[in-house]
């Protein structure tokens, strides 16, 4: 279960990786987006070792630093695309879970 749960937040970082890049660099191959992997197995794995005020700072840094060697741009532009990525990263999952809180209380 936890195996799904990860590919299933993975996908989700990727995703909104993706589309934080094409936002502010343009036209990006996909295949960069896979480093959206970095943030979400530090956000999961600290997360259930019960410390996410630690998760956010670390996943954020190491988003940055990523972004960076794998995109090949500046700070000034990798700082950029980690600020929307984590941005529509927290939409998306606040949207996701109020969804599934209205889903919840939804007659059987």
């Amino acid at each position: 279960m936890l195996g799904t749960t990860f590919l299933l937040v993975a996908l989700g970082f990727c995703l909104t990786l993706h589309v934080a890049a094409r936002y502010a660099l343009g036209d990006v191959p996909i295949r960069n987006s896979l480093i959206g992997v970095v943030p979400a197995a530090i956000v999961f794995t600290l997360t259930l070792a019960d410390r996410p005020l630690v998760a956010a700072p670390v996943a954020i840094a190491a988003d940055l630093i990523a972004i960076r060697s794998v995109y090949g741009i500046s700070y000034r532009w990798a700082a950029l695309v980690t600020v929307v990525h984590f941005t529509v990263s927290f939409l998306l999952g606040l949207m996701l879970g109020n969804l599934l809180s209205l889903l919840e209380t939804a007659p059987t």
